[in-house]
């Protein structure tokens, strides 16, 4: 009997540690699809909850740009903001939600289906003294128009939310409120890390053109620049977009695109205290752009345009351990090559990296934790009902830091009937005058297959048996140009197509 109740009590114990895992990143919203005879955009909305599935939203406003969302503990979405305006969970203009960072640089970018510039501006971390309140943290530009045309960023501000506003919809109570103001902040590298007592938030900024930081504290009862420091290089704004992200657990603090290289400090939770600087310098493989780090906290991805590397923060010598993960397969939809752009660490324990260009695909690396290519990355393999704006993901904080898993593992069943997992299909000739062998894929069985031109257009559709090694296919009546072949399975439970570029020349 002592030992039955004893494997009770474990059993309710591992139930409650379950149930009480902080949910507030389960639900992401990216993608933009304008409906000119709609007062909607359409999107996508990915969920972790129940395994996770993906589908498509009609959103206010796009997310296209500074994508910040939030929901509560148990996964429920609360309300987004897009740099424009604060919408919330039934996809509506949230009461007093209108107007954020307003100016001239808001009248011209937040009419109809806003996109504010700049990414990586906005970020939104719950109030450490009142449950139902939140801040949301974000940058206001303004035009500079001598000596040239540009955009400055003279201040970080912060709107506040009060979930019990409105019936629960939520109201914005403080808008455009300023923490502080410079010479110009830089644009992008927002983020965020819990203080070492569990409730308060860190927030570092760094100033443009100097080598300034700014160590920014929200607690219960103010939120204000506790301390500046001056260390390692300038920050010059490049044409990066540029990301900074802390480790899990909170011992780092590491940017992707500062004049073109990685910094990685170490971090003092307690402090703010940044500390240790390592620079990484991967060259030749175009613009710097994101961050994301594993899980188990070892190992940075640094997505740089064109080339995606891992840079292990447990060696001795952290530059001498970076190395090559993959570089770009020339893959096309819609004009822009699928580039490696933004990272963000998911609840299932993967890494999303988001396309520089509009397209419907993510990038995936399935096993973060593993060294060098066996994490498993996979390019364009996330297949988005809607097309997702370039740069759009959102942008999180690790919000369960100090609960013993950072992320969920046993979200397998990933997204459900819409999304596709893509593997590389076999084509030779290519590039040829039109006529084209392609191998089966062992084991596919009855499939349908597709031949689309670089914008997606259906040309053609074949029926395959999987029972035949090869299938031949004739465009020869098809301008010169560059053609998309994609296989889907009828009968598909891993939700798995096979697809690759062909080349037709006269």
């Amino acid at each position: 009997m002592k030992n039955k109740s004893i494997l009770l009590l474990i059993i309710l114990l591992s139930t409650a540690s379950l149930y009480s895992q902080n949910k507030r990143d389960y639900k992401w919203l990216f993608g933009v699809n304008y409906l000119l005879d709609k007062k909607y955009v359409e999107g996508n909305i990915m969920d972790f909850n129940n395994k996770g599935k993906i589908d498509t939203v009609d959103f206010y406003d796009s997310v296209a740009n500074n994508n910040a969302e939030i929901s509560d503990k148990q996964g429920n979405l609360l309300f987004y903001f897009n740099g424009c305006r604060v919408i919330d969970s039934t996809m509506n203009l949230m009461d007093g939600g209108d107007s954020i960072n307003y100016g001239k640089t808001w009248e011209g970018n937040c009419g109809n289906w806003a996109r504010y510039p700049h990414i990586q501006n906005s970020i939104i971390l719950p109030d450490p003294g009142n449950a139902d309140g939140y801040y949301i943290i974000h940058k206001r530009a303004e035009l500079v128009y001598y000596p040239v045309l540009n955009v400055s960023i003279p201040e970080l501000l912060y709107t506040y939310v009060d979930m019990t506003g409105n019936g629960g919809r939520g109201k914005v109570k403080v808008k455009n409120k300023r923490i502080f103001k410079t010479t110009d902040i830089l644009s992008g590298y927002l983020t965020a890390c819990k203080h070492a007592n569990g409730r308060d938030w860190w927030l570092i900024q760094m100033e443009q053109d100097t080598n300034t930081y700014f160590k920014v504290l929200l607690t219960p009862d103010t939120i204000k620049v506790v301390d500046s420091v001056s260390m390692g290089p300038v920050f010059v704004q490049n044409s990066s977009v540029g990301q900074a992200v802390f480790t899990p657990d909170g011992t780092k603090w590491i940017t992707n695109g500062a004049e073109d290289q990685c910094l990685i400090y170490d971090f003092d939770r307690a402090t703010g205290e940044l500390s240790n600087l390592r620079r990484v310098m991967p060259q030749d493989s175009g613009i710097f752009y994101g961050v994301a780090v594993s899980p188990n906290s070892r190992f940075a991805y640094l997505s740089n345009d064109w080339d995606l590397f891992q840079v292990d923060l447990w060696a001795d010598d952290i530059p001498a351990s970076l190395v090559h993960i993959a570089h770009i397969d020339y893959f096309k939809e819609s004009y822009f090559w699928s580039t490696f752009n933004l990272a963000q660490l998911a609840p299932d324990c993967k890494i999303y990296i988001v396309n520089g260009g509009t397209n419907h695909y993510l990038h995936v690396i399935n096993k973060p934790n593993l060294k060098g290519k066996a994490c498993d990355f996979r390019q364009h393999s996330v297949y988005l009902p809607h097309v997702n704006f370039n740069n759009s993901i959102p942008n999180f904080p690790h919000f369960r830091i100090d609960e013993d898993e950072v992320c969920d593992s046993t979200i397998t069943s990933v997204f459900g009937d819409y999304v596709y997992y893509r593997r590389d299909l076999e084509v030779y000739p290519n590039p040829s005058r039109g006529i084209f062998n392609i191998r089966i894929p062992d084991g596919i069985g009855e499939s349908n297959m597709v031949v689309t031109d670089i914008q997606g257009q259906i040309l053609k559709t074949y029926k395959i048996s999987g029972i035949l090694p090869e299938k031949r296919i004739d465009i020869t009546g098809l301008p010169t140009g560059r053609y998309n072949i994609e296989i889907y399975p009828v009968k598909n439970p891993k939700r798995i197509f096979y697809g690759t570029q062909v080349v037709k020349v006269e």
